[in-house]
């Protein structure tokens, strides 16, 4: 928690310096690329996320596509308290009180099936909707929110990581260039190659498994947003989520999830939060 916090703090120090480069970059290049409706964010991300997604199912099959029965905590470090909880939890309860959201919490969203849209909510932040339970995630790089009240998506900072030593802040002060090379969106950038880590925390207690297994208020999330393309131009999405819950895991729960590009939204298919 305290991690999270002092990264909250940098992250509102370094939009001061990110406001600055911003000027920088405006004064820097040519005017044909400050046409661009790209933000700072767009401009400098070392991959591709943007559209949409379908989750490919090539693990845990059985817990995924199906709602695992009460009891079932294959692969799960639980203390002693969850497995507890899980079995004492009236599921169908749940549903009848309207709870049946709390098995698609930002820890557990991902490994849902269905589809993903991900889009530029404004120019600090990128947005995750799935139609599996007809949730919604944003995750900031800049201007960050209050915390505010906790929810089952709580509050995500994200930033890019870049690979092959590339430096943003550099590339403002001498645009177009990387290691003498001319930097274009698309090409130099994207092969270099990067990932999105975002660190997710102010989550309100949810479910880890459709079978009542619980987290807690404590839950720290972390995730990796990795893509890859095959040579035959197929794009995969590869998401890596390891959960943090002291009252509920004895270890990080780690995951990898996989999805599919799809070249566009017409099997998008909104569904309500279900336990069943």
């Amino acid at each position: 928690m305290t991690s999270m916090k002092n990264t909250v703090k940098q992250k509102y120090h370094k939009s001061l310096f990110t406001k600055a480069c911003a000027i920088l970059l405006i004064v820097s290049i040519p005017v044909q690329a400050q046409q661009s409706d790209e933000s700072f964010y767009q401009r400098f991300s070392p991959i591709e996320l943007t559209g949409n997604w379908v989750s490919v199912i090539t693990e845990d099959w059985h817990i995924r596509m199906i709602s695992p029965p009460k009891g079932n905590f294959d692969g799960l470090p639980l203390s002693t308290r969850a497995q507890e909880a899980a079995n004492a939890v009236d599921l169908e309860q749940l549903v009848r009180d309207g709870q049946a959201c709390q098995a698609y919490g930002a820890a557990r969203l991902l490994r849902e099936p269905g589809r993903l849209r991900i889009s530029w909510e404004d120019s600090d932040t990128l947005r995750i909707d799935t139609d599996a339970g007809e949730q919604t995630r944003l995750l900031h790089f800049d201007n960050i929110p209050a915390p505010g009240a906790s929810s089952l998506q709580g509050l995500s900072i994200a930033e890019w990581q870049y690979a092959g030593g590339f430096d943003p802040v550099r590339t403002v002060l001498n645009p177009g260039q990387i290691g003498g090379r001319r930097l274009s969106r698309g090409s130099s950038l994207e092969m270099m190659g990067g990932k999105l880590y975002v660190e997710t925390n102010n989550l309100s207690p949810s479910m880890l498994r459709k079978n009542g297994v619980p987290l807690s208020a404590d839950t720290e999330l972390k995730e990796y947003f990795n893509t890859l393309r095959e040579p035959d131009g197929t794009e995969w999405l590869i998401v890596t989520t390891i959960v943090r819950d002291p009252l509920n895991l004895l270890v990080n729960h780690i995951t990898s999830t996989n999805f599919q590009r799809e070249p566009d939204n017409s099997k998008w298919n909104p569904t309500l939060c279900t336990l069943f």
